[in-house]
């Protein structure tokens, strides 16, 4: 079983969401651009080719880049082998108190090829499957689902937005934080890796941990 803690983590590092039009790659509206494009510089560095030869979106919100910015961000991105495919509209979430809040449905599922590596923060709206290990230091968030073929040591939350019957699933099951839904548990010191499959799911109040 794992304990209850309640201690959010905060990060500065961009989010790269996997969303229907395909990864999106979000910058926030505050500091200047300069900086998020040494944060990016920074981040794809720690992924270590985990991004290469890929296409992505980009998410600027209200932010209108100068010829100059535009220029850097494709030179950053041209450094790490990645293009951009286009540019997102702002996303503008809408929001009536007298309808009830209900869980959000899976739209797809994001499939990761490989380790998820220290400073890396991956966002899906849907399910999230890795073929590989998930590091420490490193943060998975999907609306669904989360599986890992391999061992899970970083932070990884599941059914995010409210869905109660989302499950964390892992070879081996040994991460910093767990999060489902709203509730947030954190694994025991001295508790011994179980090599072989396990799933982490809300029962009552809290998480728990079965074999599988």
């Amino acid at each position: 079983m794992l304990v209850s803690v309640s201690r959010p983590v905060h990060v500065e590092q961009l989010v790269f969401k996997g969303l229907k039009q395909g990864l999106t790659l979000f910058v926030p509206e505050n500091d200047s651009f300069v900086h998020w494009l040494e944060v990016l510089d920074r981040q794809l560095d720690q992924a270590k080719g985990f991004f290469q030869g890929g296409a992505i979106l980009v998410e600027l919100g209200e932010r209108q880049l100068t010829p100059g910015e535009l220029a850097g961000l494709k030179r950053v991105l041209a450094k790490y082998r990645i293009r951009i495919k286009g540019f997102n509209p702002v996303l503008r979430k809408k929001t009536n108190p007298r309808v009830e809040k209900r869980p959000p449905a899976s739209s797809g599922v994001l499939l990761v090829k490989g380790t998820v590596r220290n400073g890396q923060r991956l966002e899906n709206e849907g399910d999230i499957v890795v073929k590989g290990d998930v590091n420490p230091g490193s943060e998975i968030v999907a609306t669904g689902d989360i599986i890992v073929l391999g061992a899970l040591r970083g932070i990884a939350h599941a059914g995010a937005g409210g869905n109660v019957k989302a499950e964390i699933i892992a070879f081996t099951l040994a991460p910093v934080q767990l999060r489902i839904a709203h509730i947030i548990s954190r694994a025991p010191e001295g508790r011994k890796e179980w090599q072989g499959p396990e799933v982490a799911y809300i029962k009552g109040e809290k998480i728990v941990v079965e074999r599988l």
